[in-house]
């Protein structure tokens, strides 16, 4: 990532961005968070943004529905359904308790050494990582100098893993429509 290709626009998204992660007490910034400051931005991508159905609100809405997960394996298991089929969830439960605690289970995969970071800077998660690389790849294909909020747009819309995804279909934004007319908002 080429950062100092980044536009004064670009860089104001990125700070949006850190806002919105830190404000969600979330450890870094994720696309999620990408996404969200293009919906709020007040450059003419955001404006397209916004009238395309991606408005700030949305995304906020969508980010906690898809992040909110269960505190345990058991909730959201229906009890009653598996009743019927002769599971006692309350014994598996317990059994499952007994045997490995109250915890979360330990997790398998090794992690990465921690990096260690300035003060009042959060972590970039790689999916984010890749949209800011898709943003430099995007100023690098129309043959500008500087990586541009348009580009910077054009990008997140068009992630393909991660949170993004989900969010747009929830907010039943097409992204290769939203892409197409963020770009296009840059020629007009």
């Amino acid at each position: 990532m080429r950062s100092q290709r980044f536009d004064d626009d670009v860089r104001a998204l990125v700070r949006t961005a850190q806002e919105r992660a830190r404000t969600l007490s979330h450890p870094g910034v994720g696309s999620e968070h990408l996404l969200y400051a293009v919906a709020y931005s007040p450059t003419p991508v955001g404006v397209v943004a916004r009238e395309h159905g991606l408005t700030p609100g949305g995304v906020a809405a969508q980010t906690d529905r898809l992040l909110a997960r269960p505190h345990s394996v058991f909730d959201g298991v229906d009890a009653e359904a598996l009743a019927t089929i002769g599971i006692d969830l309350q014994a598996v439960r317990e059994a499952v308790e007994a045997s490995f605690g109250l915890g979360p289970a330990p997790s398998s995969r090794s992690r990465r050494p921690r990096v260690r970071r300035l003060p009042g800077h959060l972590a970039v998660t790689g999916r984010a990582r890749s949209c800011l690389d898709a943003a430099v790849h995007e100023a690098d294909r129309s043959g500008a100098v500087q990586v541009a909020a348009h580009h910077f747009g054009a990008a997140v819309v068009a992630a393909d893993t991660g949170l993004v995804p989900p969010i747009l279909a929830a907010l039943g934004v097409s992204a290769p429509t939203l892409r197409t007319a963020i770009l296009d908002c840059a020629c007009g």
